[in-house]
């Protein structure tokens, strides 16, 4: 079972919220890209998080900053990986998730034929970017 052992936020996020990933929506951008269910109890004014048991298998981590600078929002993908562990920070949060391997996140996903692919609101999405990377597992 994945176990968010420790997450700190010094940021402030309008947003935060954790998302148990079951499938993608390419035709979206943003949360609505990743289906699957929101994780209960986060949300943006969360600062901490201690020994928090999740059961799926891959998760999103997004905080939308305050004030809004997409430079500063917070990405995280990761899925259930026995004996392993993240530690990461960036842009205000701290996190260390036992049990689970970071995933990548990268525009090089995107296929230059996705119909959005030259949309600046959907190429620059990191969530997207995301789904396009889970896309290419599930094809291959």
């Amino acid at each position: 079972m994945i176990t968010i052992k420790k997450m700190t936020a010094t940021a402030n996020f309008r947003y935060l919220w954790l998302k148990n990933v079951t499938g993608v929506n390419l035709a979206e951008h943003c949360a609505k890209c990743l289906t699957g269910e929101y994780e209960k109890g986060i949300g943006g004014g969360t600062k901490e998080i201690t020994d928090r048991e999740l059961n799926g298998e891959i998760y999103y981590l997004c905080g939308v900053a305050i004030p809004y600078d997409w430079n500063n929002n917070f990405h995280l993908a990761f899925k259930r990986s026995e004996g392993s562990r993240v530690e990461y920070e960036s842009n205000g949060i701290h996190i260390l998730i036992e049990n689970a391997e970071r995933l990548p996140i990268s525009p090089e996903y995107i296929p230059a034929a996705d119909p959005n692919a030259g949309r600046k609101a959907y190429s620059t999405c990191r969530n997207w970017q995301f789904a396009h990377y889970l896309n290419s597992q599930a094809e291959s």
